[in-house]
């Protein structure tokens, strides 16, 4: 046992002492009645307006949690076909997705969080766990999500019972848990773009009472939506397929044990930027007409590419779980979660974009493995005092792997990196191909391995010093150990062409996360984080809550060696420090009519000290990413979402938000390529990926048309303002507001048994980009992601 896991056990059970007194003299209250006890002990009712969450790490309805919660139900994830954080990104407000192939899924919250880019040295602002499980990297749920019972986010830092990376908030995802009950689903989807959609699950007992099993698994392919003028055929598809296996044994009343093991396969076919602009024309585009190659640029709306090879990229994903809850009786609940997770990914880029054999062969791979031990005791529910207490262990390994292969037109793609290093050669430039075949022989690897141990203790107790309860006190704290280390290792694999030490440099500021050099560094990070909640129930249906929360994510590294004096004049440096996140937040949840209308209001005030931004300076042909700390970031804010169930079957649910979230002091950022300047001040400014406007309203109505037959439609209206998603801002990477619709028609056959849908998303075909690049300076050309034109297709859907 190492001093680390001894120290935390002693500390534990430190920690738990006072807690268990609290829980003993709870314990001497009088009892509760029968009946009461029976509610508590029954599962909850399936009513639409009351929704359970797990915010709190037990289960809680949402409506008397004083945290601003958004839900999505496993109703409106089935009907609407909600499958991953691409799909979540309109259901969720001040919610932003950066997602460009499977390896970097970046999430943010209220402006917190999206860093787009190279993250492999740091940690997600926003903590993700499914089925109670920490994920160490957000690439790693970057596939799609089948058989869900909800998801649920919580706004804000949630640092005290969801960890060190949760400075922004946490998203919560629940499976559906094996039933002994009997039950089969099965789901076809198929439209246009060569979507092709099947899902199914299976769940019953194996040993009435006692164990029961649930097994699920899906497989969606669909064809990309970017012509490709080289050759004719449609990029940029998806595919991904897996499957779930769950057991779930129950001995006796008291102990329950769920097993779960699951594997998720993604892959992102020709996964590419179109151009959008040619703002310099005398770079690339001139290099490539005096070749004998056109660079063509495109739109939203057309989105042509014209790329002579591939640029692929898979995922696979391993994990195993198994959660134990003991129950104590009046000395409340043990809750153990022990997780096993192993995902790896594949790229093979032609990193050049265009149909120049500039670089054929560019590729950035992680390995991830990681184990995790949570361990909790909560005391009973409706008690005076309410109490979880617990530790936390993970230790995660994170191997990056990198390569590239410059071709023999490199010379037509990138300029001369240095007229120094490479002079003309018998009056032959580099442009003219002076050093074609030279540079064609040159191949670079690296191989880097980041090791995060980390331990936590934490505690939260809710205290409603009065008999009616309506007055609660809520307080929490965590305190976290992390050591942290990387070693980076990038070589020189081939060099046919005999280019010097010099020439050889040039070439390895072009690598990107291959180049040479070496890195051995480690660190150590302690950090406290807590909270505390003052909340009022002034009637059954309306409560009044005011918070304060600090969150903390952790130091990190940057992957590649930093040697570049720019990057030191920029703040930046080989590690960059942690960020803390101080939020103030008050608000009002109300049910009005019998609970038929529902209205939700947060204001919010949060300012994050050292926040972790990526950046970039111009290094020859290309530009060098790297981490550093930008002095703070605020983010002030005011969320509403209501739900209302209307008469004749009328549903309507939605949320308006507005996020001010800007840079308080970044007075030395990069600056955009468009600029001279070494830095520009962006103090004041729009914080990258951060709509200031984001809102949703979703109209439905089911109709019974006969006593074996409903009808149903629905309309969805999601829409955002304007933001830039590049972190200096570049003009060029402006995205204006645009509004997505999406509509469902359809029937339910044989008592809701059979379902058939017919649905359109972007409806009505509305051009947009969901993420710009900016200008890279060296070719003289914007690049971006449109997104997806009008979609269509039918979806038959059978459970039994």
């Amino acid at each position: 046992m190492t001093s680390a896991v001894r120290r935390m056990l002693a500390l534990a059970s430190v920690s738990l002492m006072p807690f268990v007194a609290l829980s003993a003299h709870a314990g001497t209250a009088p009892a509760a009645p029968q009946a009461e006890q029976a509610a508590e002990e029954a599962p909850p009712a399936e009513d639409p307006h009351e929704v359970t969450v797990y915010a709190r790490k037990r289960a809680e309805n949402a409506q008397s949690v004083p945290i601003p919660i958004t839900t999505l139900s496993a109703g409106e994830l089935t009907r609407e076909n909600l499958v991953n954080f691409t799909d979540f990104q309109n259901k969720f407000p001040a919610f932003s997705v950066y997602l460009t192939n499977p390896k970097q899924l970046n999430l943010g919250i209220r402006g917190i969080g999206n860093n787009g880019f190279n993250t492999d040295g740091i940690d997600g602002s926003v903590g993700i766990f499914v089925d109670g499980v920490y994920t160490g990297r957000q690439g790693m749920v970057s596939n799609d999500f089948n058989d869900i019972a909800d998801v649920e986010l919580l706004r804000g830092p949630q640092g005290t019972l969801f960890g060190k990376n949760t400075t922004a908030g946490t998203v919560i995802i629940n499976t559906l848990k094996p039933s002994f009950k009997p039950g089969v689903t099965a789901e076809a989807n198929v439209g246009n773009m060569g979507l092709r959609e099947g899902k199914a699950s299976l769940t019953g007992p194996l040993i009435d009472g006692k164990l029961a099993f649930r097994l699920s698994g899906y497989y969606s392919e669909m064809d990309g939506s970017y012509k490709n003028l080289y050759n004719g055929q449609y990029q940029n598809g998806r595919q991904g397929e897996g499957l779930r296996g769950q057991l779930l044994f129950t001995p006796n009343e008291k102990l329950t044990v769920r097993l779960i093991a699951a594997w998720n396969h993604q892959g992102f076919n020709t996964m590419s930027p179109i151009v959008t602009q040619i703002y310099t024309p005398t770079a690339l585009q001139a290099r490539m007409a005096a070749a004998g190659y056109v660079l063509n640029a495109s739109n939203a709306s057309q989105r042509y590419l014209n790329i002579d090879a591939a640029l692929n990229a898979r995922t696979d994903s391993y994990t195993g779980s198994g959660t134990i809850d003991y129950d104590l009786g009046s000395a409340g609940t043990i809750t153990s979660i022990t997780a096993w997770e192993h995902w790896k990914c594949w790229t093979n880029n032609d990193n050049d974009y265009t149909q120049l054999n500039a670089i054929p062969d560019y590729g950035s791979c992680n390995n991830e493995q990681q184990f995790s031990q949570e361990l909790r005791w909560s005391t009973p529910k409706n008690r005076p005092i309410e109490a979880t207490v617990g530790g936390f262990l993970s230790r995660q390994q994170l191997a990056v792997d990198s390569r590239i292969r410059f071709g023999d037109q490199y010379y037509i793609w990138a300029a001369n990196p240095s007229a120094t290093d490479f002079p003309n050669i018998n009056g032959k430039s580099w442009a003219q191909g002076a050093y074609a075949n030279a540079v064609a022989g040159v191949g670079m690897n690296s191989h880097a391995v980041f090791h995060t141990n980390t331990e936590a203790l934490f505690a939260n107790v809710s205290w409603h010093p009065t008999s009616d309860r309506k007055l609660a006190l809520d307080g929490g704290l965590r305190y976290t150990w992390e050591s942290r280390s990387e070693f980076y290792s990038g070589v020189l694999t081939s060099n046919t062409g005999n280019l010097n030490a010099a020439q050889i440099a040039d070439m390895s500021s072009a690598a990107a996360n291959a180049a040479m050099g070496s890195v051995n560094q480690s660190l150590k990070d302690n950090a406290l984080s807590g909270e505390g909640t003052l909340s009022y129930q002034v009637t059954p249906d309306v409560m009044l809550y005011a918070k304060y929360a600090r969150g903390y994510k952790s130091a990190g590294f940057n992957l590649l060696p930093v040697v570049d004096p720019r990057i030191f004049a920029l703040g930046g440096g080989q590690t960059v420090k942690g960020e803390q996140a101080d939020n103030f937040e008050g608000g009002i949840k109300s049910q009005w009519f019998d609970k038929h209308l529902q209205i939700n209001l947060t204001a919010y005030h949060t300012k994050v000290s050292n926040y972790q931004a990526n950046e970039s300076v111009g290094v020859g042909n290309t530009a060098l990413k790297f981490l550093a700390n930008v002095g703070s970031l605020t983010s002030n804010g005011v969320e509403l979402e209501s739900e209302a169930w209307l008469p004749k079957g009328f549903h309507a649910k939605g949320f308006v938000a507005f996020d001010h979230a800007y840079y308080s002091s970044f007075h030395n950022s990069a600056c955009p390529a468009e600029y001279t300047a070494l830095s520009c001040d962006l103090t004041g400014r729009q914080v990258a990926w951060a709509p200031k406007w984001t809102a949703d309203l979703s109209l439905d109505q089911t109709v019974q048309l006969n006593h074996n037959v409903k009808g149903y439609w629905l309309v969805d209206a999601n829409w955002r303002t304007g933001q830039n998603t590049t972190i200096t801002l570049d003009p060029l990477a402006n995205i204006p507001a645009y509004a997505l619709v999406n509509a469902r028609v359809g029937v339910k056959l044989l008592g809701d048994a059979l379902d058939v849908q017919l649905w359109s998303d972007n409806l009505l075909n509305k051009t947009y980009y969901f993420n710009l690049l900016g200008l890279t300076k060296s070719t003289g050309i914007a690049q971006g992601y449109p997104g997806n034109p009008r979609s269509f297709g039918v979806r038959v859907r059978a459970s039994f």
